[in-house]
């Protein structure tokens, strides 16, 4: 299906096995952990506890931006099509001209299609997923050891690292909601497009045949 239509007219997320032991991510997810466990933070963990809170509130943030979006993108979508759906029957039933209806029936399928995309990508986006959260049994832990600082340090990257691999995958679900809305978008701009233009074609292509392409094949006659 992925070398029958192209990549531009129907976006597709390349399959990697990321969740593969022996996959370049999760190797490198391995080896973030190991540097992690292995670091010493002992001198200035003051610096290190505040650059980790940093880090694990960023991956947060990304993660809520996109559940939000897709939110956003899911309501847009649903209060979008029933009013969409209503224009359906009349694009044939108004036109005079089949082959205009035709082209205008294609677009508003495709764009259809396209919304309906759309929205299962944002589905798939806020689909609950597992993330690791610090728990006051962690913090607690964490100050019952000798180094309470430099182990909580441990605790917010270790959960950084293991929130990565939901978190990228939440941002590309989002990326292709994006991808599917603009395509959709394109669509709409083309069904008015050939609103707008098809009756002036129309009108100059009659035109053109009645002053100069008909007199012609009367004279060649």
């Amino acid at each position: 299906m992925s070398k029958i239509i192209p990549q531009w007219l129907w976006p597709r997320l390349s399959h990697s096995s990321g969740s593969s032991a022996d996959s370049p991510q999760e190797k490198w997810l391995q080896s973030q952990r190991a540097k992690v466990d292995q670091g010493s933070w002992s001198e200035k963990s003051n610096v290190a506890l505040e650059e980790a809170r940093r880090i694990f509130d960023a991956e947060q943030e990304r993660r809520r931006g996109a559940d939000s979006k897709a939110g956003l993108y899911l309501a847009a979508i649903t209060a979008l099509m029933p009013i969409l759906v209503t224009v359906f029957p009349g694009l044939w039933d108004e036109q005079d001209n089949k082959a205009m209806s035709v082209t205008l029936l294609v677009i508003f399928i495709c764009a259809l299609i396209y919304l309906m995309r759309a929205g299962l990508w944002a589905l798939q986006t806020i689909k609950t997923s597992a993330a690791a959260q610090l728990g006051a049994g962690d913090i607690a832990d964490c100050f019952s050891s000798d180094r309470p600082e430099e182990q909580l340090v441990r605790q917010l990257l270790n959960a950084v690292i293991y929130n990565y691999n939901g978190t990228n995958q939440k941002i590309s679900c989002i990326k292709m909601t994006h991808e599917y809305l603009l395509r959709a978008f394109f669509c709409f701009v083309a069904f008015l497009a050939v609103q707008a233009v098809w009756p002036v074609a129309a009108w100059a292509i009659g035109q053109i045949h009645n002053e100069i392409v008909a007199p012609l094949m009367s004279c060649i006659q």
